[in-house]
């Protein structure tokens, strides 16, 4: 007789494999995709991908979405009614947030990523992800992020704008280090 099956993992393995099959399709030689996947295991190049909003990687979020909660793939994502839409729109942010603040933390500008220790399977599953107030959710910047002077003074009362101001210049100076193969291990 075989050993004890968690139907809580089993349902979680199945749905990384249901929700990744786009994800394998784009990098298929880059890296597995599993139910224990996390930001910090992705390579460079998966993180910069997701970070740089182009049709692909936006379909490459929206079939996650999509097909975790079987609603089917991400050509269906903006023809969903506006509840469902308004509330996948949500969780998309998110996980863009994400994306992006683990290639800020990959530049030493944060510590971590908010829920960061979590598979991003376990991010897509969890009801809070598809709610507004998850967008509000984000790191303090360290002394190395261009923003850091500026949230000190303000107490970190304007710390989801000032963090993000600086995305595009985030990207630019990860996209130069990568391609160079500058970027500390993480």
């Amino acid at each position: 007789m075989g050993g004890v099956v968690s139907l809580q993992s089993h349902r979680i393995k199945r749905v990384a494999e249901r929700g990744f099959r786009e994800w394998r399709r784009l990098f298929q030689s880059v890296t597995a995709f599993d139910e224990n996947t996390r930001w910090a295991d992705l390579p460079d190049e998966v993180i910069l991908f997701f970070c740089e909003e182009s049709p692909e990687s936006r379909n490459g979020f929206y079939d996650l979405l999509m097909s975790v909660h079987h609603g089917g793939d991400a050509h269906e994502f903006e023809s969903q009614p506006f509840d469902r839409l308004t509330t996948l729109l949500n969780a998309y942010f998110f996980i863009t947030d994400q994306a992006r603040f683990e290639c800020m933390r990959r530049l030493g500008w944060i510590e971590s990523i908010p829920r960061g220790d979590w598979s991003i399977i376990e991010v897509v599953m969890d009801s809070q992800t598809y709610e507004y107030t998850s967008l509000m959710e984000t790191p303090a910047p360290t002394p190395r992020h261009p923003a850091y002077e500026e949230d000190l003074r303000n107490r970190g009362t304007d710390r989801a704008a000032l963090v993000r101001k600086y995305t595009s210049e985030a990207l630019g100076l990860f996209r130069e280090k990568a391609g160079r193969g500058c970027l500390p291990a993480m």
